[in-house]
């Protein structure tokens, strides 16, 4: 079985950041919970960094030409993944601890 990405540029930031956005939210999470694995406002916050360091670094890197993409998409659109992973975590997290 074969993955491949494509990329040009810059664009394969989006994964690394995806994920530093998570440490982010792991670290919060244990610093207010004491906890050192990601808990359900751990995902929200990971999540919503990581949204904006692909959003801000993607704009910056892009801002004459979108030229720094991840399978076509400019990096800076990307971050609505973040978002939209944010917002469906953050669901959950509700819907399960009615």
């Amino acid at each position: 079985m074969y993955f491949v990405i494509k990329w040009s540029g810059w664009g394969l930031l989006v994964i690394p950041l995806m994920l530093v956005g998570l440490v982010f939210g792991v670290v919060v999470q244990e610093l207010f919970d004491g906890t050192p694995q990601v808990t359900d406002p751990g995902w929200v916050v990971g999540f919503l960094v990581s949204a904006v360091l692909i959003r801000v670094i993607g704009r910056r890197l892009n801002r004459f030409a979108n030229m720094h993409t991840l399978y076509d998409v400019p990096m800076q659109h990307w971050s609505w993944l973040g978002v939209t992973c944010s917002v469906l975590t953050l669901g959950i997290v509700i819907l399960l601890r009615v």
